[in-house]
């Protein structure tokens, strides 16, 4: 895990994270590199997030050599410089055969876990093993409802191919995850192949992903942009999802943008803990719900009180939206207003902070101490280019 942090505003865009980095599988986190200059000449960045690698490869090592091949070149745009990195890392040469299928086998596992997590939390202590079953059928059946409203990736051949070629990998990881505690029947076996099939064909992205954050310059931008890219890897074509924050003169005018482990910096950019809206609005509903039920005990029917239910969620979700907005008005604007009109040097300095409240935030918690070591802080402006201000590179 990691926190990092893009702000922006019309004289430059400022990228900083730390450098805790977890080893996979273990508790164990040590120094590592998550933010790079991607141009020799140009105020272009990249920052890293959740898993450092891609298809195997680490991301660092792609990041450079992606660099090293624009030499001295100087691309129009920033989505340019973007959409360039993405061509790149899914290079045949990156994205052999044999990776795919493997990267194909670890979206099929992590949709199997996923389910696996929807029953148990479901089943009772006492259940039998015809409920258990029960249950976890009813959660393979959510589960491919979800995969089913996705779009499609185009990639159906290929799903097939794969499919038809490893499905008795596919059987293993079935029983692996499925067979000590349940029932497999031909039906729950075939409509876990079903999830194996839709898991790869759907856009819905695995719970396995890494996140690549461009941001700064291109050569005709007036003012910076950022594209954040989420990504479980390639079959057939890059699985992704992209969000992009730009820079105008007369609309968007500044921007702070949370990545990874944000919900401290939601919180200190909001006034409350996320969690805690999250918490309220059901908390509400039902109290509002069992408050109506006392009132009037013996004079609803069944119907009644579940219009009564009904009403106290509109209820609540309205409640929420009011929050939301008054939140909006008296803290995020208010910042946004500010981080307008700071000069770089303000803007590195906050940056900064913001990641070190979350290293705070982690060290004095029960959790594992996922952010920490050096922040490593860089400023990407059109008259100084890319400059590192803070961290272990200066």
């Amino acid at each position: 895990m990691t926190a990092e942090i893009a702000i922006l505003n019309r004289a430059a865009a400022v990228l900083a994270a730390d450098s805790a980095m977890t080893l996979g599988g273990v508790e164990k986190v040590y120094p590592g590199d998550k933010l790079f200059p991607l141009h020799l000449r140009h105020p272009v960045g990249v920052m890293i997030y959740e898993s450092a690698e891609f298809m195997g490869v680490p991301w660092e090592t792609l990041i450079k050599m992606y660099s090293s091949s624009l030499s001295q070149e100087l691309l129009p745009t920033l989505r340019e410089y973007a959409d360039g990195l993405l061509d790149f890392v899914t290079d045949t040469r990156i994205c052999t055969e044999n990776a795919q299928r493997a990267n194909a086998m670890a979206i099929v596992g992590d949709s199997f876990s996923q389910i696996l997590d929807l029953a148990i939390d479901e089943i009772a202590d006492d259940a039998t093993l015809r409920e258990q079953d029960r249950t976890l059928r009813r959660a393979i059946e959510e589960y491919i409802s979800i995969l089913e409203q996705c779009d499609s990736l185009g990639n159906d051949s290929l799903v097939s191919e794969i499919s038809r070629e490893m499905r008795e990998e596919i059987d293993d990881r079935i029983d692996e995850f499925f067979g000590e505690d349940f029932t497999m029947t031909k039906g729950v076996r075939t409509s876990l192949h079903r999830v194996a099939r839709l898991s790869i064909a759907r856009s819905r992205l695995s719970s396995v992903i890494s996140g690549v954050v461009v941001a700064g310059f291109g050569e005709e931008d007036m003012f910076p942009s950022l594209l954040v890219t989420e990504t479980d890897g390639v079959v057939g074509s890059l699985r992704s999802s992209v969000d992009e924050t730009v820079i105008t003169r007369d609309g968007t005018s500044a921007a702070i943008v949370p990545l990874a482990q944000r919900e401290v910096i939601e919180t200190f950019m909001d006034g409350a803990d996320p969690e805690f809206l999250h918490w309220l609005g059901p908390s509400l509903t039902q109290l509002l719900s069992d408050f109506s039920q006392d009132v009037f005990p013996e004079r609803m029917n069944t119907r009644q009180r579940r219009a009564l239910t009904d009403e106290a969620s509109e209820f609540s979700a309205d409640f929420i939206a009011r929050a939301a907005e008054w939140m909006r008005k008296r803290h995020s604007d208010p910042t946004l207003e500010v981080v307008e009109h700071l000069p770089k040097r303000e803007l590195a300095a906050m940056a900064e902070a913001l990641v070190s409240i979350t290293s705070l935030k982690r060290r004095v918690s029960p959790d594992a101490e996922s952010v920490g070591g050096p922040t490593d802080v860089a400023v990407l402006s059109k008259g100084d280019g890319f400059e590192w201000v803070r961290g272990k590179h200066v």
